[in-house]
């Protein structure tokens, strides 16, 4: 009986919680299909829906390049995500797997790039790409974020899980280091690599700095600083606000909900087991 009752409160502080977070969800979805100048601060008028109306996404629509700058996210993010997880891969197996004598140095270092703020690598990273005559252009965006320690150091953390058998029983039947990563590790950590590059795609979704600073036509803007940059040549009308924020917050939550299995196991996964 105890138990049962223990069961009921865990269920009824989760609704509560989830309730918490709807909260501002609905408030936001509420405001979007009120009409201009209604905020809807009362509760009534939250559950009003006699004057509920489009024309909030019409002018969000119409007004802007928000379905341009959705693809571009979308585009930036997938390309960056595929990319840098097989880096991330590639250069975890070797820390894991392969003996050399620098491999604490370089790993140290790597490490250390996590204390490092992008702002403090803005100035020199915007010299290079403008030398490279990469500024505001889509690969100006995806170059720089294919590098990512942190996911390095996720994927090491898999690939130390791998069993010393499966490389060892690999290299006796010939297999280089390239071929024991790709039929051995790759397979073993296909869990680990959707959950870094899941982790990279919301990480390249909602870069700001970066994309604000080097891109500067609004056709190539993506959906992060696309939107401010609309809202900022408007008159900030709570209800457009509202309705773009909505707009841009769909892309995300069809990704979170078809992916939701993937996103739980990769912040609850911390290795492999042998």
């Amino acid at each position: 009986m105890e138990k049962k009752r223990y069961v009921w409160l865990k269920t009824i502080i989760a609704l509560a919680v989830g309730m918490i977070f709807l909260v501002p969800i609905y408030w936001m979805i509420i405001v979007a299909l009120k009409p201009e100048g209604n905020s809807a601060v009362t509760v009534a008028e939250w559950f009003n829906f006699t004057n509920l109306t489009l024309d909030n996404f019409r002018k969000v629509l119409t007004e802007s390049q928000i379905l341009r700058w959705t693809w571009n996210s979308f585009f930036i993010s997938l390309i960056t995500a595929a990319v840098s997880v097989v880096i991330c891969s590639l250069a975890a197996f070797a820390f894991s797997k392969l003996k050399f004598k620098t491999s604490k140095f370089f790993y140290l270092l790597l490490s250390l790039g996590l204390l490092i703020p992008t702002e403090a690598i803005i100035i020199p990273l915007y010299n290079v790409s403008m030398k490279l005559d990469l500024l505001d252009s889509a690969w100006g965006v995806i170059l720089p974020g294919l590098t990512n320690p942190l996911g390095i150091i996720l994927m090491k953390q898999f690939m130390d899980g791998v069993p010393k058998e499966y490389i060892e029983a690999a290299e006796l039947d010939g297999c280089k280091s390239f071929k024991i990563w790709w039929y051995v590790c790759l397979p073993l950590t296909k869990t680990a690599m959707v959950s870094v590059g899941i982790f990279n795609f919301l990480l390249a979704w909602n870069n700001f700095i970066w994309p604000f600073i080097s891109i500067t036509s609004s056709e190539n803007m993506v959906l992060a600083t696309g939107i401010p940059t609309f809202l900022s040549n408007n008159a900030l009308v709570l209800n457009t606000i509202m309705a773009a924020s909505a707009l841009a917050a769909i892309p995300a939550m069809i990704v979170f909900i078809l992916l939701q299995k993937q996103i739980i196991q990769g912040v609850s996964m911390s290795g492999v087991k042998g």
